[in-house]
């Protein structure tokens, strides 16, 4: 058993991350038990440093005493890897897919489960555009950061991250550019937002709140590395019984999970773009 993890000179035991995690649902019912214990401890050190605390112990007490600081404790622990157009063999995928699995629906319900910062749902936005998919779509998109949620919501991004942006979207649409989809100013792109006009934006914790039912596309990518297999699983079943039959379910690149995927409840629709679809 890990007894402790150490990074940048901090150290936190098993004891006091069960300390810390017991006090936090105490206090604001929020459940970390299903957390993998070393990407949790990761986070919790990183937290200490953003908000110049010296140790578990101090973070502990400015929980319990600071009923607000739980809200910016968690946007630094729900850090998302998300970028726009990331893995774009799943986009051209997903373009083909509009166009031929989903080309005989009435409408498209697409739920965006974990959404961080909101540049896969901007993503989702031009590829619905750009693939000619003309029926009614309307999408979900989740996450249990609110800070992370408001960036989303203003598709407010620092211009340094626009250039792997685009060079993303080059391996999308090789004919076309990014840049006519956001604007520049004082070092911020800012993303057109008629591209989320079907979207509506709700807070979403994966572990206690209920699942939202039929839809037609899940993403959940790059969320569940953060799960232990319990959580993973009961997940699993949960995203099953929230699609609509056929439906697809899109993981991460960096979610490990193909060992616990269930044939019985989902078929490998395509492995390289990590798109799964229930049976």
């Amino acid at each position: 058993m890990e007894t402790g993890q150490t990074v940048d000179g901090i150290t936190i035991s098993d004891e006091e991350l069960k300390s810390l995690t017991d006090a936090i649902q105490q206090r604001h019912g929020i459940d970390f038990s299903c957390y993998e214990p070393k990407s949790l401890k990761r986070r919790v050190i990183r937290a200490l440093h953003i908000f110049r605390l010296g140790a578990v112990h101090e973070l502990w007490i400015k929980i319990l005493k600071d009923h607000s600081f739980i809200y910016p404790f968690m946007d630094e622990i729900s850090v998302g890897l998300t970028s726009m157009f990331r893995d774009p063999v799943l986009w051209k995928k997903i373009r083909f897919l509009l166009s031929d699995h989903f080309a005989g629906n009435k409408e498209l319900s697409v739920w965006h489960a974990g959404c961080s910062t909101g540049e896969e749902v901007y993503t989702m936005g031009i590829v619905l555009k750009e693939s000619g998919f003309t029926r009614p779509a309307k999408a979900l998109a989740t996450d249990i950061s609110n800070q992370a949620m408001t960036t989303a919501k203003k598709g407010e991004f620092n211009e340094m991250k626009m250039e792997e942006y685009d060079k993303n979207y080059l391996h999308f649409n090789p004919g076309s550019t990014l840049k006519k989809y956001y604007s520049v100013r004082d070092g911020f792109s800012f993303m057109d937002t008629s591209l989320i006009q079907h979207v509506t934006f709700k807070h979403h914790n994966l572990i206690t709140d209920p699942f939202p039912k039929n839809h037609d596309i899940i993403f959940c990518r790059n969320v569940m590395i953060y799960f232990d297999n319990r959580a993973k699983l009961a997940l699993f079943d949960k995203f099953y019984d929230s699609l609509n039959p056929g439906g697809l379910f899109i993981i991460g690149f960096y979610d490990a999970v193909l060992p616990l995927v269930d044939p019985t409840k989902f078929r490998v629709l395509d492995l390289d773009a990590k798109i799964f679809q229930k049976q």
